[in-house]
């Protein structure tokens, strides 16, 4: 590695080589709005391996009045009189120390104690401590000095969209924060080869012992955000902030939807039941066509000649229906469910509200949640009101709209919550510290949840079912608050991770071994009060006009999963009681398990919502729970 800037000496850049550079790298550059004047520099440092920021910067040690070092700083260094934003050499890179993704950081620090010792070094922690003990202080202060990029190509699964995680080395890291920086950073992805550095350039010219500094709210003006964002480094109360939700505006709700052709109001009934003929039915889930047997549906391989669109696909031209004369098994603006943000706020209309006093939230089923991109300064102030009166803290991150678990983590460090908003669009909600729990032979008392499907008939008026069957997911491990990185005891979507352990159990074997485990709880009671829940939910899914809620469509039939988990409440503080929760709703839902246990699931699906038989005896009217 070189530690000349090549001001001298160094060959002309080719200008072909120079442009095809540019021309692979030109999203990056211009997304991070680098000022061109750089980019020839870019190349030629990447290229030759030039890294040059200590010819112009030292790391200088702050220390308090004990000689004890409490911070680092970047500044110039004393032989520079000045160093100008216009010099096309005034950019470096910055190399990363440590690059992780957050699920693999215990595991990995445990096998790497040299990268123990140094991340330590650089966050003051004192490296003569136990090991473990040093990887607890580390991942409790890394989000200081955490970065974060997410590589997507076409084609990429979710499991691939989990952003990637850094810590810049000893330089890097010693970059402050300043509301009027002098310089900017960005990641960057060199394709010569292959690897992620950070640029540092100057936005502001700097003079000898000049602090190098950057904004790490950059590009936000509002002054309660940056509040907000920047409290991990200024530690800042906002505990003025009103905690009080209310609901965003009609243009909020449009944002998050796909360009829907909207279902024409004049679009006449069709009863499939009076055709004088098997209902075609169009799907391209395999599952459909080599479970639904009954003898008046027929498989179609021509989605023209179906009665029935019954598809995982986004439809999107429900317009089109009036001319078709089709089913499908989606409804406009169903994304108000399926969404995590906009299912708050829905079910939120119940009884919308946070008790000042007590800080809980209604209707009791939903998590207290909070959006991070535009209640981020409401949630900091209810968990700082939370931390006021002793109340738990833990909290689980989700983002909107992936499932099974994906980029999602349970912790209680409020420095933590506020970056992993940085990695893409996330909820918070309030982590059930206190879960009814199940006891597994041989492992011992484990999380579980529930998973009932819902079956929607029509909109107005709700005719809303559930399928008399559950579904039940354990974790692997036994329930314990900590370790929250531990997938197998946190989380139980085992089906995807950690398959060769997956507790597979029935409903009807579970509700007397439930009842066992918890002698003074009947499961029909718990699923009066679920079912009650499920319809709340739908209902007020149903309750506004689109965009805000479903909009009626007479063609339109849709299967939800619904999922939840059992709350183990205090009441009295003696007394206890069981309360669901509402976890998420799924679209479609993989119904492989369903199939196995209940041979006659997607016919009874079917004969409900196409032929409106409503006396299948494995469907549950909960229309008016």
């Amino acid at each position: 590695m070189n530690g000349n800037d090549g001001r001298g000496g160094d060959p002309q850049i080719d200008s072909t080589i120079l442009n095809s550079f540019i021309d692979l790298h030109r999203t990056q550059l211009e997304l991070s709005n680098i000022p061109e004047h750089y980019w020839p520099n870019i190349y030629r440092k990447l290229h030759n391996e030039i890294f040059d920021v200590g010819e112009y910067f030292q790391i200088v040690e702050l220390q308090d009045d004990e000689d004890k070092t409490t911070g680092r700083e970047l500044r110039v260094k004393d032989e520079h009189t000045i160093l100008n934003k216009d010099d096309p050499y005034m950019i470096f890179i910055i190399d990363h120390a440590y690059t992780y993704r957050l699920d693999q950081i215990q595991k990995e620090l445990h096998q790497l104690p040299q990268l123990v010792d140094r991340l330590c070094h650089m966050m003051f922690i004192d490296i003569d401590e136990e090991h473990e003990k040093k990887i607890e202080k580390i991942i409790e202060e890394m989000w200081k000095l955490n970065h974060t990029y997410t590589l997507t190509t076409a084609g990429t699964m979710a499991e691939d969209r989990e952003p990637y995680w850094y810590i810049l080395d000893e330089v890097g890291s010693s970059i402050s924060h300043d509301d009027y920086p002098c310089a900017r950073m960005a990641p960057f992805y060199s394709m010569l080869d292959g690897t992620m550095y950070t640029l540092l350039w100057l936005v502001e010219n700097v003079s000898s012992e000049d602090r190098i500094s950057v904004d790490y709210a950059y590009g936000i003006t509002d002054n309660e955000i940056r509040r907000a964002k920047l409290v991990p480094w200024t530690k800042g109360s906002l505990t003025d902030i009103d905690i009080q939700q209310t609901e965003p505006s009609e243009q909020y709700f449009n944002t998050a939807r796909e360009n829907e052709l909207l279902p024409m109001s004049n679009m006449c009934e069709i009863d499939l039941s009076s055709l004088n003929r098997p209902v075609n039915v169009f799907t391209d889930l395999e599952l459909v066509r080599n479970h639904l047997f009954d003898q008046r549906f027929c498989i179609t391989d021509t989605k023209e000649n179906a009665d029935i669109l019954f598809i995982r696909t986004h439809f999107k031209t429900y317009n089109e229906l009036f001319f078709t004369s089709q089913f499908v098994n989606q409804y406009p603006f169903e994304n108000v469910i399926t969404i995590k943000d906009l299912l708050a706020i829905v079910c939120r209309r119940l009884s919308p509200g946070i008790d000042r006093t007590t800080l809980k939230s209604y209707p009791e089923w939903l998590p207290t949640t909070y959006n991070l991109t535009y209640e981020l300064s409401k949630f900091i102030s209810y968990y700082q009101q939370r931390e006021q009166k002793n109340l738990d803290n833990h909290w689980i991150i989700k983002p909107w709209n992936l499932a099974r678990s994906i980029d999602t983590h349970v912790t209680k460090n409020l420095n933590q919550i506020v970056r992993l908003a940085e990695s893409g669009p996330k909820v918070v909600c309030k982590y059930i510290e206190k879960p009814l729990l199940f006891y597994r032979d041989g492992v011992g008392n484990v999380k579980f949840d529930i998973r009932y499907i819902v079956l929607l008939h029509t909109i107005q008026p709700l005719k809303l079912f559930v399928y008399e069957k559950f579904w039940l997911r354990f974790a692997n491990k036994p329930y314990s608050l900590d370790n929250f990185d531990d997938y197998e005891k946190h989380f139980t979507v085992m089906n995807y991770r950690h398959a060769t352990t997956l507790k597979k159990i029935t409903c009807d074997e579970f509700i007397p071994l439930f009842e066992q485990q918890n002698p003074n709880q009947l499961w029909r009671n718990i699923e009066t009060d679920i079912f009650k829940m499920i319809h709340q939910i739908f209902l007020c899914a149903a309750s506004q006009p689109p965009p805000r809620g479903f909009d009626h469509c007479n063609r339109s039939r849709a299967i939800y999963a619904v999922d939840l988990m059992l709350d183990n409440i205090e009441n009295d503080g003696q007394n206890r009681y069981i309360q669901p929760k509402l976890c998420e709703v799924n679209f479609m839902p993989d119904i492989e398990r369903a199939c196995i246990y209940y041979p006659t699931f997607i016919n009874d699906i079917f004969q409900l919502l196409f032929l409106n038989d409503y006396t299948n005896q494995h469907v549950i009217d909960i229309s008016h729970f």
